[in-house]
């Protein structure tokens, strides 16, 4: 193990407990360098992977890793990394075959915050893949990563130019896309959800963008009962991705269901 006061210049770093162990066990993104503090909830996590480790582990000081990192909320572990390993659109796009829930379509999402909770709800409920558009929005950084709390290491990420024609693209692949309107005319509980979906999410204050609503097939709603009668973005991806997998495991059962038993 290396040890010295004080880091090396960093180009790329991920910090927190989850998003550095979750990077590691996924092993598709180049560490470059381990760096902990050896007196937090990362030395219990990460135990066995240092020791297997073929990257440089260097104990550094808790104020060293802040300054690093820029934050304080970086548990006592950060890790330099290579750049975050986007996939291509083309590769989600081409083939629904291969995908088993829906791809998640997020137009000009600004808060890091957001898109590391819609990363996590992807990951944990079924989302196949996440577009992003390649301006005017947040990419995958190290905030988006630790709000993710691992998820990034798993949930295939691609970023476009053109959303509009990304929106073109899923349906001619067979997609039926819906975009997230609160005053849509249909709710997310009496639509048909199965099969191929793409779901489309606008930004925390505009909403979904004229150009690329009008290429989405329909608008669906979260029906609301509260004084409050809004949810931000991520917490409506949440609920719709939760409903796509609660219509996904509905239909998978009546069809075994129809299945008679072999005599």
């Amino acid at each position: 193990m290396n040890r010295k006061k004080t880091p090396s210049r960093v180009d790329a770093v991920i910090y927190g407990v989850h998003p550095v162990v979750e990077t590691i066990k996924a092993g598709k993104r180049r560490v470059e360098e381990l760096l902990w503090t050896g007196g937090s909830a990362g030395e219990r996590e990460l135990a066995a992977l240092i020791r297997d480790a073929s990257f440089p582990v260097t104990r550094i000081s808790a104020q060293d890793i802040g300054s690093v990192t820029g934050s304080l909320h970086h548990q006592g572990v950060a890790a330099r990394v290579g750049p975050f390993p986007y996939v291509d659109v083309e590769d989600v796009v081409a083939d629904r075959a291969k995908h088993t829930g829906p791809v998640v379509v997020l137009d000009e999402i600004q808060d890091p915050g957001n898109l590391g909770n819609i990363l996590r709800s992807a990951e944990c409920l079924g989302g196949a893949a996440v577009i992003l558009p390649k301006d005017r929005a947040v990419g995958v950084t190290a905030a988006v990563e630790k709000a993710a709390a691992g998820a990034s290491a798993y949930v295939a990420v691609a970023r476009a130019t053109n959303l509009a024609r990304v929106v073109e693209q899923l349906k001619d692949s067979g997609f039926w896309v819906f975009a997230a309107e609160a005053r849509a005319g249909s709710t997310c509980y009496e639509t048909d959800l199965t099969g191929a979906v793409a779901l489309v999410l606008g930004s925390e204050g505009k909403g979904i963008r004229r150009l690329v609503r009008e290429k989405c097939d329909r608008g669906i709603s979260i029906p609301m009962t509260g004084r409050i009668d809004s949810l931000n973005v991520s917490q409506t991806a949440s609920v719709l991705l939760a409903e796509v997998l609660r219509q996904a495991r509905g239909a998978t059962r009546a069809a075994t269901a129809e299945v008679p038993p072999s005599p």
